[in-house]
């Protein structure tokens, strides 16, 4: 680039710059116009604060259901949170007071997540969760037939006299006032009765024989169930009588009856502040002929079933046992069509299904963390000459004890299970304690471990062994 070049380079831009910097007389003219025209600053303000107001105000009056919708979610969000925490120091305040009877007594409570610990009396301990309640259940009692023969003999207490053996003596959780008690009752008190060394399908039991029920419950409530394949047996006098029995004797019942309303009443039942509620179903049909009277009571319908879980639900229900007996006779593990609807049902929120009907201890598992046993077997029933049969068209196992191969009717299987609810409202289910038993003329004897073991190995599809 040359000298000349370069001159007329600079001299340009400083021309430039000049006319950006001093402006000329037309320049500052229209810019003084310009700065006479602006408005003032409280002016600018004001029209600031009224277009503010103008699309504010017009942005509520378009949009004011969802300006309102969220406002009412904000404090139902609130609200929400409020009760939460109302709750969890509320159980936070049982919690202390339960930890406080134990300081008094100087003992142990239950073991469980520790928030607080007090060091006076051996690590006493606050748990989170709340003062547990239980639920003992076994299946099938028939107090008819060989049962009620030997109860004539020797008195209706024979069974659970305080020298005989007890299986839910095993059970020291269950307290009088935590624990509830179910049984699936397969006989009816009825008068005259069919107490005699004679078998076949005639199910009627001195009404006298309900102190082994009484001597069994003890000072605990007890709940039967009475849907199941022996409706056809029955007589309409037998089932009143059977429905007086257990009233004059505080035994709760969940019914088959000659109205579909009161066939169909469910039964609840509330303790520590979680309430249970339960149904039972039998069969396919929802009704039969006995003799001149229908009788009707809760079919096993997959859809009717889930319609009444929902119902449970709206009767606000925190925990919702199915009882279902159907189960295939004298095979330890269901078919394909039984398992499939336990996990249905599981699937529409039941939390504990319980099953009978197959007369010995069936298959349990547990589906989605909730259990499901497919048939808790028999409890009090005359069928202990199955210690001497191996039939190829039923499920045996080993007898350690007999030192034979045995289909285990003769064997009752006992489950206990404990129900916590915690801080966050929910209510814990856990399997607490499983027993087995054996009987000859009705009454109960322990099993040996090695008996036990080969039975569990053929029934427990759980992740863990007990």
């Amino acid at each position: 680039m040359d000298s000349s070049f370069r001159y007329r380079f600079i001299q340009n831009d400083i021309t430039f710059f000049s006319s950006i910097m001093i402006p000329s007389k037309w320049q500052s003219k229209h810019l003084s116009d310009r700065i006479k025209t602006m408005p003032k600053k409280s002016e600018f303000k004001s029209s600031k604060v009224q277009w503010w107001k103008k699309n504010t105000t017009s942005l509520y009056k378009q949009n004011s259901l969802i300006f309102c919708s969220v406002v009412l979610l904000i404090c139902a969000i609130g609200v929400w949170f409020v009760d939460i925490f109302a709750q969890w120091m509320k159980d936070l305040f049982l919690s202390y007071s339960h930890l406080q009877e134990q300081i008094q007594q100087k003992k142990n409570p239950r073991l469980g997540e520790t928030i607080l610990t007090w060091n006076s009396f051996e690590d006493i301990q606050i748990s989170f969760y709340t003062k547990p309640t239980y639920i003992v259940a076994w299946w099938d009692v028939m107090l008819s037939r060989n049962i009620g023969y030997f109860a004539k003999k020797q008195w209706y207490d024979r069974i659970f006299k305080e020298w005989n053996y007890n299986p839910l003596s095993e059970f020291q959780n269950c307290k009088s006032d935590n624990c509830l008690l179910f049984l699936n009752l397969e006989s009816l008190f009825a008068d005259p009765d069919h107490d005699i060394q004679m078998w076949g399908f005639d199910f009627r039991s001195n009404p006298k024989n309900v102190e082994t029920l009484l001597q069994y419950r003890q000072d605990k409530p007890l709940l039967l169930a009475l849907p199941n394949n022996h409706f056809i047996n029955w007589w309409f006098q037998w089932l009143t009588m059977t429905k007086e029995v257990l009233k004059e004797n505080n035994i709760y019942s969940v019914w088959a009856w000659f109205t579909q309303e009161e066939s169909r009443e469910i039964f609840t039942w509330e303790n520590n502040r979680i309430k249970f509620c339960l149904w039972a179903y039998s069969y396919e049909w929802w009704s039969a002929k006995v003799r001149w009277w229908i009788v009707y009571w809760n079919e096993i319908n997959e859809n009717k079933i889930k319609e009444d879980i929902q119902k449970m639900e709206d009767l606000e229900c925190d925990v919702k046992i199915i009882s279902l007996h159907r189960w295939a006779e004298y095979r330890f593990s269901p078919n394909n069509w039984q398992r499939n609807l336990a996990h249905s049902l599981m699937d529409s929120w039941a939390d504990l299904i319980l099953g009978g009907h197959s007369h010995i201890p069936g298959e349990f598992e547990m589906y989605n963390w909730k259990y499901i046993f497919y048939s808790l077997g028999n409890f009090i029933f005359d069928q202990w000459w199955w210690k001497r049969a191996t039939w190829a068209e039923f499920n045996y196992f080993y007898d350690e004890d007999l030192n034979r191969n045995t289909v285990p009717t003769y064997i009752s299987m006992l489950i206990g299970l404990k129900f916590e609810r915690n801080l966050m409202r929910w209510v814990d289910i856990k399997l607490d304690q499983i027993g087995f038993s054996s009987t000859t003329d009705g009454l109960f004897d322990k099993i040996s471990d090695g008996t036990r073991d080969n039975l569990l190995e053929k029934i427990n599809k759980t992740e863990f062994w007990l």
